[in-house]
Order: structure tokens, then C-alpha cells, then sequence
């Protein structure tokens, strides 16, 4: 119940605001990987412990250094998405092997793209977070979890790139 909550909170934060408040998608991202990575490891407060120091160090570091910043939050959200994707296909795979396939596009995608690759790694990443937790919180199966996922992308796609236009 407590993992549903989490991943929804950052997930529409990432959904609507991830490329305007970098910062924060940073943290947000970082504390997202932390907390999933070691969640079995450490349990719920010892993951969630992880998570707020990632992402309060991430945070500072998009401040300092924002376009490697970029790079590794590109390759952490690429990395969170993908096994949650694949996952609501029914596609059965290491979690580590497809962390680093989906980190390997998203840092592709901000490499060749950046503003672009911004909107769509923290669109992508946000959509995942909130799928994640309405799945922990009601009962649905992968078709409609990967359809919601699917709508949520694109309409944070869509909102943050309108906001790119005006601001």
C-alpha cells in the first residue's frame, strides 16, 4: 500500500512537471530507483531511507552539473520504465538486464534529443510511477495497466511540451 502511494505522488509529479522543475525530476527519479532497488534488500523504511538520500543527492548534482545531470537521469528513468513495461506485457525478464536496456535508450534518447528526450524519459518515467501505484492500489489486469500507462505518457508528453512553448 505504502509503495502504491509513493510511486503515484512522484509519478504525476515526473508526468506533469519533469522537465520544468529538472531538479526535481532528478531527486524524484533517483529516489524512485533507490527505493525499488533495495526494497527487498532493506524493506520498506530501510528502501525508503536509500531513496531520500539518492534523491536528495541527485538533486543537488541536476543543480551543479545539469547536463550530466541529464545524462544519468535519462539512463535512471529508462531504467525504472522498462522492466515495469515489460513486466505489464507479461514479459518475464531479469530485472537488471532490462534496467540497463531501458537506461541505454533513455540516455539514446536525450543524447539525440535533448529537450525532447527530457519531456519524453520523464513522461515515460512519471507514467510508469503512476501505473505502478494504481496496479498496488485496485485490482486491474496488464492489458488495461499498459493502457493507462499508454494515456498517461502521452498526455504528460503533450502537457509538458505546451509548457515548453510558453515558458
Amino acid at each position: 500500500m505504502f509503495d502504491g502511494i509513493i510511486a503515484l505522488i512522484a509519478g504525476l509529479l515526473l508526468l506533469f512537471f519533469g522537465k520544468r522543475l529538472f531538479w526535481m525530476a532528478a531527486g524524484l527519479v533517483a529516489f524512485l530507483f533507490g527505493y525499488q532497488l533495495f526494497g527487498d534488500l532493506l524493506g520498506v523504511w530501510g528502501s525508503l531511507l536509500v531513496g531520500v538520500i539518492l534523491g536528495i543527492l541527485f538533486a543537488w548534482f541536476s543543480i551543479k552539473f545539469i547536463r550530466l545531470a541529464t545524462y544519468f537521469l535519462a539512463f535512471l528513468a529508462g531504467a525504472i520504465a522498462l522492466p515495469f513495461l515489460m513486466g505489464s506485457f507479461g514479459i518475464e525478464m531479469s530485472w537488471l538486464l532490462l534496467a540497463l536496456i531501458g537506461g541505454s535508450i533513455g540516455l539514446i534518447l536525450v543524447a539525440v534529443a535533448f529537450d525532447w528526450g527530457l519531456i519524453f524519459i520523464t513522461a515515460w518515467a512519471g507514467a510508469s510511477a503512476v501505473t505502478f501505484g494504481l496496479l498496488q492500489r485496485l485490482t486491474l489486469d496488464g492489458t488495461l495497466g499498459t493502457v493507462i500507462f499508454l494515456v498517461l505518457m502521452v498526455v504528460g508528453i503533450f502537457w509538458q511540451a505546451s509548457r515548453r512553448r510558453k515558458g
